[in-house]
């Protein structure tokens, strides 16, 4: 995440605020659940395993909405490690700034708050400009070339951590899973293993939240297959690791042109691309959201398939009457086949309505020349709203 310094950070708010989400206390990643229902919701500004955790500790919050007599406190360690909570500060409309004194031991700093429903549209702690997951742009589970099909449609996507041949199948296996949008209804993930006698286990379905999600299996004694299954291919992630290995969504053959993660029509695939054998050999290459057959016969209907798979070149007849426009048949210029007023796209692979420029635009009656006719109905037209 990016860093500013605190004057900087202020001064972000106040020049682009416009341009943040809005988010809420409550629906934020990166607010942890309270200890009790008076503080519910709590940011942390620092730890003691932390760098510089003596040092000053800041929290800016620009509040949008928030219920009446909304409030926030500081947490922290002292010396001895023991805790002090200060008073309940009443939040305000706009920039709220926190400030907490540097120490001269490791301590934790923590800012805590009254509700879940204070709504904000900036955060930064410490200088850096905090995002929450829901604002990320993710990749959805059924997008991802790094994940195999699942067992059924409750869980319809897998990835396998390790298998019986694996020699460290034994071994404590992970999953970390950083998710930025969830199925309105929610989705849940479930570990699925092999015992010692080599049965399966399926475990519980677990909800999956916003954020980090993470996993862990414990070693055993014997060599095992682990899994994990997810519910909905609507999950949208921006990291998924196993065994600390990141996951590629990206398949083989793509060159993921706009490192997005996953292959679609603005980057290049190579290889074969469908079942009508049309397009390529191991070298040739096509847009990579263009893989599906096309609707219909692989002949297109009469009408053969280009690079792409898109309904290309026309036959000019189909001289042994088979209904299939064969390669040793004439192809012609599909231009031939644009009617008046168009002219054929070849990027497009359609005929395209020609652009006609209006030379005459104060012509409002549309007679062919400019008169009273048009005066009359641009006067009744002056002084409305557009």
């Amino acid at each position: 995440m990016q860093k500013l310094s605190s004057s900087l950070a202020l001064c972000f708010f106040f020049i682009s605020s416009f341009a943040w989400t809005q988010n809420s206390t409550g629906s934020c990643d990166l607010f942890e659940e309270g200890s009790n229902d008076t503080w519910p919701f709590v940011v942390t500004a620092t730890t003691p395993e932390d760098e510089g955790n003596s040092d000053v500790q800041t929290l800016d919050i620009d509040v949008v909405a928030m219920p009446e007599g909304a409030s926030y406190r500081v947490a922290k360690t002292v010396a001895n490690g023991n805790w002090f909570f200060g008073n309940a500060v009443p939040l305000e409309l706009g920039l709220n700034a926190v400030s907490v004194s540097a120490v001269d031991f490791d301590r934790t700093v923590k800012f805590q708050f009254s509700s879940g429903d204070i709504e904000f549209d900036a955060l930064v702690v410490n200088g850096e400009v905090l995002t929450c997951a829901s604002d990320l742009d993710g990749v959805a589970l059924e997008s991802c070339a790094g994940l195999d099909d699942g067992p059924n449609a409750t869980w319809p996507h897998v990835v396998t951590a390790t298998t019986p041949d694996d020699p460290n199948s034994a071994d404590a296996q992970s999953m970390d899973i950083f998710v930025t949008s969830l199925p309105t209804e929610g989705a849940d993930y479930r570990v699925v293993k092999t015992v010692a006698n080599g049965n399966w286990f399926n475990g519980n379905a677990m909800p999956l939240v916003l954020g980090t999600n993470e996993v862990t299996v414990s070693a055993v004694a014997f060599a095992r297959s682990v899994k994990f299954q997810f519910s909905s291919g609507l999950i949208e992630f921006t990291e998924l690791s196993v065994n600390g290995a990141s996951i590629s969504c990206v398949g083989d053959g793509c060159d993921d042109a706009d490192g997005d993660g996953i292959c679609d029509d603005v980057d290049t695939c190579v290889g074969t691309l469908d079942a009508c054998g049309v397009c390529n050999g191991p070298g040739d290459v096509y847009t990579c959201g263009c893989s599906d057959v096309p609707e219909g016969d692989c002949d297109c209907e009469g009408n053969q398939l280009d690079a792409v798979g898109m309904c290309g070149g026309s036959c000019e007849s189909d001289d042994n009457d088979n209904g299939i426009c064969d390669a040793d048949e004439e192809v012609v210029d599909p231009s031939v086949y644009c009617g008046d007023g168009t002219t054929w796209d070849a990027a497009l692979n359609q005929c395209i309505a020609d652009v006609v420029e209006d030379f005459c635009p104060a012509d409002l009656d549309g007679d062919g020349s400019v008169s009273t006719g048009d005066l009359l109905q641009f006067l009744a037209a002056f002084g409305q709203a557009c």
